[in-house]
């Protein structure tokens, strides 16, 4: 019984793309989430989303493939971040609030010229998981693979960097070519993930598995492993939901990592007071 519930789903074929593509993103995020929350720059990562959706947008407009227009603007971005605060010397999140606001802005000025303006809009702020196609899935797994690769190569330059970029300058790394490439890989899992979840709740994937994995570890490579299980976990709870009790797989995905969260952390206060209690114990007993 428990096993026929649970190859359900997988008898359809669109259901079967949305749990590999979903776990491939959970991956993905993981690995460019805990830079992120670590760093303490999630914001840049709602930057980019809202930047992208303005090149969706403009793919719509024109008949680009939308990942085109969507990579574009979050390549600018990337850009335009790492230019302000390197060059004019502007605050991270002042240069993210002036770029993300306008772009965005141009981008539901563009969408409203659109015949299907409601119906396009909603499906790129919300997603499409039971959507995602062949082509997509394997535009995913190329994401990954790069990315990957470019973490594994390039990681113990991108934690000075991202810790220490003043130190990492001095040594003589690249600093604001490491910031950028940390920045377009960024970019790249925020677009890749745009179909699944869309523009509002990419972020829930990039943040919110990275900050529950935090909250047991600062290791950076046990954090990344925690926060790809975590991510997974979520995902695949959240289409299951889905399945069967017919909610929106993006949201209820959403959901359920912050339910994660929540629970992580009720475990660790919990962890910390019986501790508390214990060395209480001891003292008196000394």
């Amino acid at each position: 019984m428990i096993v026929e519930w649970l190859y359900e789903p997988f008898m359809y074929g669109f259901m079967t793309r949305a749990f590999i593509g979903t776990s491939l993103i959970a991956a993905l995020a993981a690995m460019i989430g805990v830079f992120i929350v670590l760093k303490g720059l999630a914001f840049i990562g709602d930057a980019v989303a809202h930047t992208s959706f303005t090149g969706l947008a403009i793919s719509l407009l024109l008949g680009w493939n939308l990942y085109i227009g969507a990579f574009l603007l979050a390549f600018i971005t990337a850009v335009g971040i790492t230019f302000l605060h390197r060059t004019a010397k502007v605050r991270h999140d002042t240069a993210l609030a002036i770029l993300f606001t306008g772009a965005f802005a141009a981008g539901v000025i563009i969408m409203s010229s659109m015949p299907s303006y409601a119906g396009d809009l909603s499906a790129l702020l919300l997603g499409s998981v039971l959507a995602i196609r062949t082509q997509e899935l394997y535009m995913i797994i190329a994401a990954v693979i790069v990315i990957a690769v470019l973490l594994w190569f390039n990681f113990h330059r991108l934690v000075f960097v991202a810790f220490d970029p003043v130190g990492a300058e001095a040594a003589g790394l690249p600093v604001v070519w490491l910031q950028l490439l940390l920045m377009l890989m960024l970019s790249a899992s925020v677009v890749v993930s745009i179909q699944t979840v869309g523009v509002i709740l990419v972020m829930a994937l990039l943040i919110t598995p990275a900050a529950t994995a935090g909250i047991f570890t600062k290791k950076l490579g046990k954090m990344m492993l925690l926060a790809a299980g975590f991510g997974l976990a979520a995902t695949w709870i959240g289409l299951y939901i889905s399945y069967y009790f017919a909610v929106p797989p993006g949201a209820t995905i959403v959901v359920t990592a912050t339910g994660e969260f929540a629970v992580s952390l009720g475990i660790r206060q919990i962890q910390r007071r019986l501790r508390l209690v214990q060395l209480a114990k001891g003292a008196v007993q000394r």
